[in-house]
């Protein structure tokens, strides 16, 4: 109960939780035990390290969710705390369900973890707040493939219309090797969606290291690509849908736009050549990356 309420305490007012100290040193912890399980940040760049402005306020997307987030909670987290990279410390919208879980809640919140809520994006964003969502969410989760780079948006882009309601500029970032942390077993899909909708929790079948099952992630090398900033414009309350959708064509341009510039040095040659999948809930067309031939063509 204190819990929760320190948690929601925190997510009405804006604040972080602990002295900034405290969350460096529980990631410090959390990165070591990364580590030691073979995930390591191997290296970071992007057009977008020395595009942003330290002034301004950013709505960080981060691609692929990947089976359990590994690099968003074990590597990248030391980031929001840091203000990493633009000098604003933000927050990280992560699922709520991890929030129920004892000492792993509490090391969320030193980190500036919070509920991945409607309420809670919106009120973040109405304080004038930087903070990262990722838009593919459960079903990007459960969709995952270590052998496919895909990202899947949801069908209202919601997080686009937060982005604009508030003015807030957009900034991609690509998580290369997150999805080969694990291995996806298939034939077991209709049992992971029958979980989720029972319990609103979700995992994966997958194996680890030395092809077991369970948690313990594969030694993989991380790379954090950032890309270009995208700005919003005027804030408004409403946005129309065509703003939504021509803001979502740029806001694809600028992500497959990172994984054209990285995916070969940073995945390799074969998993680079398959491209980067785009899936809309809603059923509606993808625009095509006309700068991307697929490996069939090559």
């Amino acid at each position: 109960e204190a819990r929760r309420r320190l948690l929601e305490d925190a997510e009405k007012t804006g604040r972080r939780i602990g002295p900034r100290w405290l969350g460096l040193w529980t990631n410090t912890f959390v990165y070591a035990w990364s580590s030691l399980a073979g995930v390591k940040l191997a290296s970071e760049g992007g057009e977008g390290l020395t595009a942003l402005d330290s002034s301004r306020r950013y709505m960080i997307v981060w691609h692929p969710h990947g089976f359990i987030a590994w690099s968003a909670l074990f590597v990248a987290s030391r980031m929001a705390v840091q203000g990493h990279p633009h000098g604003d410390e933000w927050f990280a919208m992560v699922a709520p369900t991890l929030f129920r879980i004892p000492f792993v809640s509490e090391a969320l919140m030193l980190m500036n973890a919070r509920r991945v809520d409607k309420k809670v994006v919106e009120n973040l964003a109405s304080r004038g707040k930087s903070f990262a969502i990722q838009p593919g969410g459960v079903r990007e989760q459960l969709s995952t493939r270590h052998d496919q780079e895909q990202a899947i948006f949801p069908a209202n882009l919601g997080f686009l219309r937060v982005a604009i309601r508030h003015g807030i500029d957009l900034l991609p970032v690509y998580i290369f090797g997150e999805n080969q942390t694990f291995r996806n077993l298939d034939g077991y899909e209709k049992a992971t969606d029958l979980l989720y909708k029972k319990t609103k929790f979700s995992l994966p079948v997958v194996t680890g290291k030395f092809g077991m099952p369970g948690l313990m992630p594969v030694a993989t090398d991380i790379h954090v690509r950032w890309g270009l900033p995208l700005e919003v414009g005027p804030a408004d309350e409403n946005p129309s849908e065509e703003r939504v959708e021509a803001l979502f064509c740029r806001y694809l341009a600028a992500l497959r736009r990172i994984f054209r510039l990285h995916a070969q040095e940073c995945l390799g040659p074969a998993l680079a050549a398959k491209g980067l999948k785009i899936i809309r809930l809603d059923g509606k067309p993808v625009p095509p990356d006309e700068a991307f031939v697929p490996s069939s063509r090559l």
